[in-house]
């Protein structure tokens, strides 16, 4: 299917020129509409070349993340030939690959989440550990750009930590809030509410 180049001369190991060989044969079953984008032995050596070339910029270099890369691959869905960038933005894990929130699911649960922090339940330690890197009361604080900012920092040092294998601190349980101040609350809300219809009512006249 694919005819082998000689790999040597791009500075790299034996194993890893027979690794890639081994790769590009089986993504090119994945995506058997491949002869499309290189219809010659031409363009398949250049192909293997510039694929060989992404994968080294990018430090893609184990069997551990080809098959990472193969396996979002595999569930791609298409027949045709995909770029090097985007095959190696499939070798590179997300959260989502160690069960984590999206950056985005996790910011909505952090700013909906963060004025009750003792009494909310929390989607994964992850989104409570950003946060409170940040700084619960800072967070609140902060304008919606600058809070957003802060929070992909913090999400993203998180992410990296338990990619890395570290166990993050465990989340205090919810505690239930009592009657009354739930009953306190939905005064609050009610005041609110009343002084905004008073205020309506004041400029209409």
């Amino acid at each position: 299917m694919s005819a082998l180049i000689p790999i040597e001369k791009q500075q790299i190991t034996e194993d890893f020129a027979t690794l890639f060989n081994r790769f590009f044969i089986a993504l090119q079953t994945i995506f058997p509409a491949w002869h499309k984008s290189l219809p010659t032995t031409e363009h398949l050596e250049s192909a293997k070349r510039q694929w060989l070339t992404a994968l080294k910029e990018n430090g893609i270099l184990s069997q551990t993340q080809l098959n990472a890369g193969l396996r979002k691959a595999r569930a791609e869905g298409s027949d045709f030939w995909p770029s090097p960038a985007k095959f190696v933005a499939w070798c590179k894990p997300t959260p989502e690959d160690y069960g984590l929130p999206t950056f985005e699911a996790a910011y909505r649960e952090a700013t909906s989440k963060c004025g009750y922090l003792g009494h909310v339940k929390w989607s994964h330690p992850s989104v409570y550990h950003a946060i409170t890197q940040v700084g619960i009361f800072d967070f609140g604080q902060m304008t919606h750009d600058k809070a957003l900012s802060a929070f992909k920092n913090a999400y993203k040092l998180t992410v990296e930590a338990v990619m890395r294998g570290e166990k993050l601190p465990e989340v205090p349980k919810a505690i239930e809030r009592k009657e009354n101040e739930k009953a306190s609350l939905e005064i609050a809300h009610s005041h609110l509410a009343a002084m905004k219809k008073a205020l309506c009512a004041k400029v209409e006249s």
